[in-house]
């Protein structure tokens, strides 16, 4: 497995590592971090180790939440349904509360933000998890119907730009799409973990030298070039 962080608004590798197949997706395959950072994942990295890995390094986060992943409560102690919190919102419109999480028996505070889709983005988001094989529980169904991120961020930034920001995140998404369709990084013709190492390192060369090239304008048809 290839796990990589992608700077957002450059595209270009933060860090990446090779691991085999029992390696997972998880914040704590990565370590170049510091306090300056917002880290971006999707649902597979929104777990409570990985927001404790994260915390070591000072970096602040945004992380889809997924309905199982950890529970919250209020200032009580009583858990806190997140379905029935935003089910008000109408299409496209955002909220957001504050509520607590335990880790190793003491409480923290967490900020939770919550964007209700469209039906068109409902209905979707329903058929890509159909058609990805995993078996689609009432639950599921019901976090399909909105964008929910855990965030560390302060209050300053507005719960719409923390959206807007997880949302950007599809960027990289295509940038991986990008690769496997024009690499086929996922197309393994070895089986020796050193052959696929020198596999993956030579197409990285090879995506290096595209990016490089594209990103130049190598290939540009500018007026005057004389290029042919």
């Amino acid at each position: 497995m290839l796990h990589s962080s992608i700077e957002l608004f450059t595209l270009e590798a933060r860090e990446f590592a090779i691991s085999d197949e029992k390696t997972g997706e998880k914040l704590s395959n990565f370590t170049k971090l510091g306090p300056q950072d917002i880290v971006i994942g999707d649902r597979a990295y929104g777990t409570l180790a990985g927001r404790e890995h994260l915390k070591k390094y000072g970096a602040d986060y945004i992380l889809r939440m997924r309905g199982l992943a950890f529970k919250v409560y209020d200032e009580k102690g009583s858990k806190i349904d997140l379905m029935q919190e935003f089910s008000g919102l109408r299409s496209w419109e955002c909220g957001e509360i504050t509520a607590w999480r335990v880790m190793n028996g003491e409480k923290e505070p967490v900020r939770i933000c919550a964007l209700r889709k469209d039906t068109m983005n409902e209905w979707k988001g329903l058929k890509r998890l159909k058609s990805s094989g995993l078996y689609v529980s009432k639950l599921r169904e019901a976090y399909n119907k909105y964008i929910i991120v855990a965030t560390s961020l302060r209050k300053e930034v507005r719960t719409e730009y923390v959206l807007d920001l997880y949302r950007t995140r599809w960027q990289i998404e295509i940038a991986f799409k990008r690769l496997k369709s024009l690499f086929r990084y996922n197309e393994m013709p070895a089986r020796k973990a050193e052959n696929i190492k020198t596999w993956f390192y030579g197409k990285l060369l090879l995506a290096t030298v595209g990016e490089t090239l594209v990103n130049t304008g190598r290939f540009s048809p500018a007026k005057g070039s004389g290029g042919t």
